[in-house]
Order: structure tokens, then C-alpha cells, then sequence
């Protein structure tokens, strides 16, 4: 699987505002604001996943819709026509209506343990040009550098800690081991920023400082357990 084959199963989502124009095929014009994160199918009823902050960052008047950047221009953007957030962990399950079936990615029969090799396929935004908005493809790909079984004030059960950040845009997106599901990315771990300082006396007594500085960063995700057991609250049957 490649960058280009996982845009069926994990998208962009975006706010905005729908056309009011009722007649077709002004009808299915969605006016795009910003992108505000990821998402993913769970099931090919068009049940999807996301983090509840990403559909919590609209502005008054506005809507979330799913972007499929390859897709038709007739069908770029779908509006969300429903959601549900957990009522304390950082995941939502939205809907949409669709007119073919959704493909998802499998879940992994492997718990999460420190050394799992994982990857993450998720998207970056570029800016606006004539009106249109630009997003990019991203892959990342590192492993499990943390488990706990305390939730450390973070919104989740179980700190999941990966080798690599959650950059802006990821949020939503899943966490992936041989490209089947893990769990979900919703944030970092605070970013560190550490100094090194190398001191050489040279002839004359001279003294020279060199100084490097080095960036830590680590993102944190959901435990798949986590979300079967939130969707199958919500009468969703995951990965059927």
C-alpha cells in the first residue's frame, strides 16, 4: 500500500459552509474555510472516526465535511450529516451519506507494545490559491516509544507514546502496523528543546563555544481497543 492507495480509506476534513442554492448541480457545492484535520472509515456504511477537538473547531454558521483530494470534482467534499463525541476521551464517530459502499482498513491483532514498528499516512495544508484549498499527502513512520497505564491528565485510558509529532493535520488519522489499525493520533506530548555546549581552548587560550540544539517530540494516539469499544457503544459494528 502507498500514499496513493490510502486516500479511499483515510481523508481530510474540512469546515465550511454548504450552497443554499437548491438547484442542481448548485445543490452539491460545499464553500470550503480551512482544513482542520483527518479522518477514517470504520465500517462501509460510511461510519467514519476523527478526534472530537477536530470537529469541535468550527465557526458559528459552519459544517465539517469529508475532502476526498483525488475524488471527482462533483464529489470532492461531503458534508458530515451526523457526529457523536466521546464524552471524555478526544474521539467522534461521524457519518455521511454515500453513494458507494466505504472501504476501511482491517484492525491489527497485535496490542500495542513499545518497539512496534508503526507508520501514519495523514495531511498538511499549503494555503489557499484562487479560492482552492491546497493539501498534501504525508507519511510518517517510526515505533511505540511509550505505554502507560496511567492517563497522566491526558484525555485517553492508556498513554500511547510514538517515535514521531502529530503534526498539525494529523489529528484523526490512524496509527498503522503492516497498514492495519492500531489506534487513532490526537496530539503530542509537550515538544522539548535541549542544548549541547562543546568548550575548545586553542592556541593563545582562546576559548570557543559551539552550541547545538536538539528538538524532541513525540505523538500520542488511542488504543484501537479504546475505539471499537466507543463505536460499539454507539451501535456501530466496527470492521464489518
Amino acid at each position: 500500500m502507498s500514499q496513493f492507495d490510502i486516500s479511499g480509506y483515510v481523508f481530510p476534513i474540512v469546515s465550511g459552509t454548504p450552497n443554499v442554492n437548491p438547484v442542481p448541480p448548485h445543490d452539491r457545492i460545499f464553500m470550503v474555510d480551512r482544513f482542520i484535520g483527518s479522518g477514517f472509515w470504520v465500517d462501509n456504511q460510511g461510519y467514519f472516526l476523527t478526534c472530537r477537538h477536530v470537529l469541535q473547531e468550527l465557526k458559528p454558521g459552519q459544517c465539517p465535511a469529508i475532502g476526498q483530494p483525488f475524488g471527482e470534482a462533483r464529489d470532492r467534499y461531503i458534508r458530515v450529516t451526523g457526529s457523536t463525541s466521546h464524552p471524555r476521551l478526544d474521539m467522534a464517530v461521524g457519518t455521511v451519506k454515500r453513494s458507494s459502499p466505504s472501504q476501511f482498513l482491517l484492525p491489527h491483532p497485535m496490542d500495542i507494545v513499545p518497539g512496534l514498528d508503526v507508520s501514519a499516512f495523514g495531511f498538511t495544508e499549503w494555503g489557499k490559491s484562487d479560492g482552492s484549498l491546497g493539501i498534501d499527502v504525508r507519511y510518517l513512520k517510526g515505533h511505540v516509544s511509550r505505554t502507560s497505564f496511567e492517563p497522566s491528565g491526558l484525555p485517553t485510558r492508556y498513554v500511547v507514546e510514538v517515535s514521531f509529532g502529530c503534526q498539525s493535520g494529523f489529528s484523526g488519522t490512524p496509527l498503522l502496523a503492516d497498514f492495519k489499525v492500531v489506534g487513532m493520533l490526537y496530539g503530542n506530548v509537550e515538544s522539548k528543546l535541549q542544548g549541547y555546549s562543546l568548550t575548545e581552548a586553542r592556541d593563545g587560550e582562546n576559548l570557543y563555544r559551539e552550541t547545538a540544539y536538539r528538538i524532541y517530540e513525540y505523538g500520542l494516539c488511542h488504543r484501537i481497543s479504546d475505539l471499537v469499544e466507543f463505536l460499539t457503544s454507539c451501535g456501530i459494528r466496527p470492521f464489518e
